[in-house]
């Protein structure tokens, strides 16, 4: 419980550092980027098969 509580201290004291937060936005910023393509093939299948739906539900 104490290691956590210190642990917790600790990292909650980085988070506030400015620096810190500047290094974590750039690596979610690479993150995103990174993961961009997949996401948007994601999206295009599943608005292709959204779209594919509507037709079989509008047919019956």
């Amino acid at each position: 419980m104490l290691f956590r509580r210190i642990l917790m201290t600790a990292l909650m004291a980085a988070a506030r550092n400015p620096a810190v937060q500047k290094k974590a936005g750039e690596a979610a910023g690479k993150a995103l980027n990174a993961a961009r393509p997949g996401l948007l093939t994601a999206s295009r299948k599943a608005g292709e098969m959204t779209r594919k739906l509507s037709k079989n539900i509008k047919k019956k």
